[in-house]
């Protein structure tokens, strides 16, 4: 009987006990819980004051810059080839503002490339200059009134490589810098269907056509030296303006953490032209750049320009042959041109 009392009393003392110490660790459990809390406000409350503290971030920026290479070298090579060397250099840096309804983007494309193949002087292979710059003013969240200025150009001079039988030394020139030179200002509205996906229309713009070498301008390439009823040309040789209506589609996205895609689409109509058999025709230069990272240094490069403007002379071919037109002389005419490039080399983004 003892014994039975004495088992009884330890088990009442033994559940006592814990009963007590699941009391203190509730209780330990809601103390941490109540100083969590108070550390959380107190963490809110900083971040909230650091946050009041720091300028506000209106501007922002970045770029891309790529140093590419390709040397091919052949030696006794049955099936035919050239051996050739080449070089690119490739930027795009951009800076952008945005406030409240305000906001102003601003865009540079830059490219220079030279190539130099066996038994031929170097020649350059890739020159682009293009600055574009937008202003928005929003009336809703993704529609904005939109002013656009756009500039495109080269580096350095360019000559006719049409005729292989011509030394380099003797070829004609046929364009450089400023010759030609486009300028394009418009106003109409601009809308982002994404962040990285904005269209912008505008009815009144103005397309502006510059060749600023005399030598250049007489050969009439990028102007056209179309005669009117009185056997008069149309256009003044070193500068043409046209007024009509203007599309700008953009896509800037990154595909992933190391590819990045950007691509920008210009159409322009010039309904207001003097030759009224021209006013049909849609300007088109869609250029697209596609960049992607191999290391932290090391990257891929595909760009494709596509231009079709029936306003510059073209050098006709039949297969490999020039065509020649009725005294002799290389036929030209609207062509639709496409560029390619492939580059891998060092590349950066910032």
């Amino acid at each position: 009987m003892r014994t039975r009392l004495t088992t009884l009393v330890l088990c009442i003392a033994f559940f006592a006990n814990a009963q007590t110490e699941l009391e203190r660790a509730k209780k330990s459990l809601e103390a941490a819980r109540e100083s969590l809390a108070t550390q959380q406000a107190l963490v809110d409350a900083a971040a909230l004051q650091v946050a009041a503290l720091t300028p506000p971030q209106f501007w922002e920026k970045g770029g891309f810059g790529a140093l590419n290479f390709n040397s091919l070298g052949l030696t006794n090579w049955a099936a035919g080839g050239v051996s050739s060397n080449s070089i690119s250099v490739h930027g795009n840096i951009h800076r952008n503002y945005k406030k409240d309804r305000v906001e102003w983007v601003n865009n540079a494309d830059l490219a220079y490339g030279l190539i130099q193949r066996r038994d031929q002087d170097i020649r350059k292979n890739e020159d682009r200059i293009a600055l574009i710059s937008k202003g928005n003013y929003g009336i809703t969240e993704k529609l904005s009134y939109s002013a656009l200025i756009n500039f495109r150009s080269q580096f350095a001079p360019g000559f006719d490589f049409t005729d292989e039988t011509i030394a380099d030394a003797d070829r004609q020139k046929i364009s450089r810098f400023l010759a030609p030179a486009y300028i394009t200002t418009s106003f109409g509205f601009n809308y982002n269907f994404t962040k990285y996906f904005s269209v912008f229309l505008s009815p009144a713009s103005g397309k502006f056509t510059v060749v600023a070498d005399d030598s250049i301008a007489a050969k009439n390439i990028y102007i056209p030296s179309t005669l009117n009823a009185e056997g008069k040309q149309f256009y003044n040789d070193n500068y043409r303006a046209e007024f009509g209506a203007l599309l700008n589609a953009r896509l800037d996205k990154d595909l992933t953490k190391q590819i990045n895609l950007v691509s920008t689409l210009n159409l322009f109509n010039n309904f207001t032209d003097v030759n009224t058999s021209n006013r049909e025709n849609i300007d088109i230069n869609w250029e697209t750049m596609l960049n992607m990272k191999l290391t932290d240094f090391i990257g891929v490069s595909i760009s494709t320009t596509i231009i079709h403007d029936n306003d510059i002379a073209v050098p006709l071919f039949d297969g490999n042959t020039p065509i020649l037109d009725t005294e002799g002389n290389p036929a030209t005419g609207p062509r639709t041109q496409f560029k390619r490039l492939l580059g891998i080399g060092f590349s950066f983004k910032f």
